[in-house]
């Protein structure tokens, strides 16, 4: 198979065949031969060497220069054996962009081809789609539930395990943390964000391993990342979660609005953010005779659920909170000085799906 075929039959998996801007972003991933060798995945190496007619030697190279830059992913992250190409999008997004010690400046153009890609090329709108598809295949329920701040909750007597981030983490056989792909591409291409760092993506069991081996995330001890998650909230990032009582394996994302590019391809492309998300099993309540009107909660939500509204006969503005925007994310809570915002379990342990 020549070059440009295998480019293209590349792209086809991806429904991008006819897509320059997706076709520009494999040409700068992939050498012409690397792309000949990973469309013929997932052969056995020798196979694919015989195949093209190259070194054996040569092929294995290859393969294991793509796995190290998220291209591809093997059955063992040690032999490299049994390597497929990326399965969708979100998967070779993340893979290729979520290193924790890649330097953004250094790498721009990749950060740039993604952008065109997203924001020219069609990528977000074909992206905010699966949302709609997944959420009427699965009777609308989000396969990701937003997770309070646990230092919003951690005294709540209403609280479960499958609130509790911290009862992930205790579980968790391994912990790796990773930089969060939406951030560091956000950061590249000039968006300023003052919400913590890039590195707060966390692996649990064989993603935390993978992050390992490709050498694109540092293990955590439990208390490493407790603090993280502490300075993540306490800068107002929105915790999200597998949609279940499950607390093993997956990824624990932190982020924001601005960053997020989930969050942001699916408001440009009005599919309501609950498609992605499902909300936290509480809403945050403001006592009206605590409020001091500082606004802090009203610049850190992230849903546009509170409003600065002036009482009649008061010299002061006070917070409204619109429980129906409110996805119980906490993060309000936590910068409430005068600790008027509580948040307040209004959805029984059984809507979250038991997993």
């Amino acid at each position: 198979m020549e070059a440009n075929e295998a480019y293209r039959a590349i792209a086809e998996k991806f429904d991008n065949q006819d897509n320059p801007y997706f076709i520009r972003l494999l040409e700068y991933l992939m050498t012409p031969d690397e792309v000949r060798v990973a469309a013929e995945l997932p052969a056995p190496t020798e196979e694919i060497a015989s195949k093209l007619g190259m070194d054996v030697a040569a092929v294995r190279k290859m393969i294991d220069d793509m796995f190290f830059r998220g291209l591809v992913f093997p059955r063992d992250f040690n032999a490299r054996e049994g390597s497929r190409f990326a399965r969708n999008i979100v998967q070779l997004h993340d893979a290729t962009q979520s290193n924790l010690f890649m330097d953004n400046k250094a790498n721009k153009k990749l950060y740039d081809l993604w952008e065109a890609f997203s924001r020219e090329g069609g990528g977000d709108r074909q992206y905010a789609m699966t949302y709609v598809k997944r959420w009427e295949e699965t009777g609308g329920k989000p396969r990701s539930r937003v997770v309070p701040a646990y230092q919003a909750i951690k005294n709540n007597p209403d609280m479960i395990p499958a609130d509790d981030i911290r009862e992930v983490l205790k579980k968790a056989s391994l912990i790796a943390i990773a930089a969060c792909s939406c951030r560091k591409r956000a950061d590249a291409v000039g968006h300023t964000c003052e919400k913590s760092h890039e590195g707060n993506c966390f692996q649990f069991g064989r993603g935390a391993e993978y992050q390992l081996a490709k050498g694109s995330g540092r293990r955590l001890t439990y208390d490493e990342a407790i603090k993280i998650l502490e300075e993540t909230e306490q800068d107002g990032l929105v915790h999200s979660w597998a949609n279940s009582t499950n607390m093993v394996g997956g990824t624990l994302c932190s982020c924001c609005y601005d960053c997020c590019v989930d969050w942001d391809r699916l408001t440009r492309n009005d599919v309501p953010i609950s498609y992605r998300w499902e909300k936290s099993r509480y809403v945050a309540r403001i006592d009206d005779d605590l409020c001091n009107g500082c606004q802090n909660c009203y610049d850190r939500c992230q849903f546009d659920a509170i409003e600065m509204v002036k009482p009649q006969g008061s010299r002061r503005y006070k917070a409204v909170m619109d429980e129906d925007k409110c996805f119980g994310c906490g993060v309000c809570a936590l910068d409430c000085a005068p600790e008027a915002i509580a948040l307040k379990a209004v959805r029984p342990p059984e809507f979250i799906p038991a997993g």
